[in-house]
């Protein structure tokens, strides 16, 4: 007969032990890249020099797990091409989070840009959808001066910028649907939507009607991204450490079920 027993506390020990290793060495365990993530991308990637592309990142805390690595990776991507730059968070907690969590992780990239032609921070500003809104109506009048106190006039990144429809690209974190209407309805502006892996089935319909160029999902996106513009990150070495604790957990139930089965047959068997 064969029975197992295992102690619980041994299978949270082992759990720990499994994601603490995937963390620390990445194995880069295979990702199969979804349609949304690639649309992303080639969106990107198909840009023309020197276009203009607004980026909302609206980051916090509590958030930074599911499009915080998202943002490194796209900001990656988007320096390593001759494009424009314009940083913009509506949660107050964003410029903190850029200058502490983002910026580490791009130096290399921005000491080959030049701040406030290639590339600007404008820091935090209040109001969500209403700074949008006024963002999209007047950039001069909504954005007067970036995260340091330099005069949008002194910024020749704006020289051209007036309104949201001069923005060829707009990238938002968090809430979409903000950046669909005040941008993507009135201008026609292209969005690519950073957001929480629960959003996925509420902003496909977007993505089909083209009101977004594309959409990345929460950690699984983020990995994604990164094996695309290979540069494996946070996201695929978490990615890593859900898959083997999924496997493992998957194993325990095969166990598990192996067992009950057997120890039943054997009680039928005797009879």
């Amino acid at each position: 007969m064969l029975k197992i027993k295992m102690d619980s506390r041994y299978i949270y020990v082992l759990v720990i032990i499994i994601i603490s290793l995937s963390i620390l060495r990445p194995m880069g365990l295979p990702l199969v890249v979804s349609d949304s993530v690639r649309m992303s991308y080639t969106e990107i990637d198909s840009l023309p020099p020197g276009s203009d592309i607004f980026f909302n990142y609206d980051l916090a805390p509590a958030v930074w797990s599911e499009w915080g690595p998202t943002t490194v990776a796209v900001l990656k991507h988007l320096l390593s091409k001759p494009l424009n730059v314009i940083l913009v968070s509506t949660t107050l907690a964003g410029p903190s989070i850029f200058e502490n969590e983002i910026k580490p992780e791009i130096t290399e990239l921005l000491d080959q840009k030049k701040y406030g032609e290639d590339w600007v921070n404008m820091g935090y500003i209040a109001g969500a959808e209403v700074a949008m809104a006024a963002i999209a109506d007047d950039v001069h009048k909504a954005l007067p001066k970036d995260v340091y106190g330099t005069p949008i006039e002194d910024l020749q990144i704006f020289d051209n910028i007036k309104t949201g429809e001069d923005f060829e690209l707009a990238i938002q974190g968090g809430d979409a649907l903000m950046a669909i209407r005040q941008l993507n309805t009135p201008y026609n502006t292209p969005i690519i939507a950073l957001t929480y892996g629960l959003n996925y089935p509420t902003y496909m319909p977007y993505l089909k009607s083209d009101q977004l160029a594309g959409l990345i999902c929460g950690l699984t996106g983020s990995a994604q991204y990164e094996v695309l513009i290979n540069s494996p990150g946070e996201g695929a070495s978490s990615s890593d450490a859900l898959s083997l604790a999924y496997m493992m957990v998957l194993t325990l139930l095969v166990i598990g079920n192996a067992s009950y089965f057997k120890d039943v047959l054997s009680k039928r068997g005797a009879k």
